[in-house]
């Protein structure tokens, strides 16, 4: 019975309110629909916002360009995303742009105040790339009569997640040119790694190291996860290196 009464009451106060929105002239019945239809659409739009967002994070796919989350890293292909990074004293170039969904090309350099022979004996020492990526744990070099080589490398991706990369990479120096290429021809870890370093004479004498790397995760491997250690690595590499071949210049010095 009062659940009665009560639907019934109900009924008589819409009754009444649109009874009351009918007597109200046509230019404020029509103001007061409109807002509230756009009210209406901005929750809405909020909503699905955020539902949005959520689910890219949960998925750990790109977020939208206007997300708020969204201004760390570039998003969408053919967005970029070029920041200066700092290890210690040393200032990188750093650029990311995305490619597609899961491809990636990163660039940028370093300026190093070494002569470009120097810093070219620190990039064609493949046996010692551990001494300038830290997260190589095995790195069997062999070298060819023709200057190329091939290297079969494992590094850590992630220790707390136990995830590995193994990559045969080919690596090809071009002495004259001072272009180094590394390309992967297989293993797993990346379906796609192909890397060009250059070196360039700086005015003060120095010299600019560039690099650019197209690569391509595997699918198992979360694409946040990569970004954040290639963005975490590369300085590191590039200041080792760096540092080596200011000890190389000391060293030829002093002789």
């Amino acid at each position: 019975w009062r659940r009665g009464r009560n639907n019934f009451s109900y009924r008589m106060l819409a009754l009444v309110l649109a009874a009351a929105l009918a007597f109200l002239p046509a230019g404020l019945r029509y103001k007061a629909m409109h807002e509230r239809a756009a009210a209406f659409g901005r929750v809405s739009l909020h909503r699905g916002q955020s539902v949005s967002s959520s689910l890219s994070m949960l998925l750990e796919l790109p977020l939208s360009p206007r997300s708020p989350r969204a201004g760390l890293r570039p998003v969408w292909p053919g967005t970029t995303g070029s920041e200066t990074l700092w290890e210690g004293d040393a200032r990188i170039d750093f650029h990311m742009k995305v490619v597609h969904l899961t491809k990636r090309r990163i660039s940028g350099g370093i300026s190093v105040d070494a002569p470009a022979e120097s810093l070219w004996s620190c990039l064609t020492a493949f046996e010692r790339f551990p001494d300038f990526i830290p997260s190589i744990v095995s790195n069997v070099v062999t070298r060819r009569p023709d200057g190329s080589a091939s290297i079969e490398q494992v590094a850590t991706l992630s220790r707390r997640l136990n995830l590995q990369t193994h990559m045969t990479l080919e690596a090809l120096p071009d002495s004259g040119r001072r272009h180094l290429v590394l390309r992967r021809t297989a293993g797993h870890g990346f379906l796609e790694f192909d890397a060009l370093y250059t070196l360039s004479p700086l005015p003060t004498g120095g010299t600019y190291l560039a690099y650019k790397v197209d690569l391509t995760p595997c699918p198992i491997f979360p694409l946040p996860l990569v970004e954040r250690k290639i963005r975490k690595e590369v300085p590191k590499m590039l200041v080792a290196m760096r540092n080596a071949a200011r000890q190389g210049k000391r060293a030829a010095g002093s002789t």
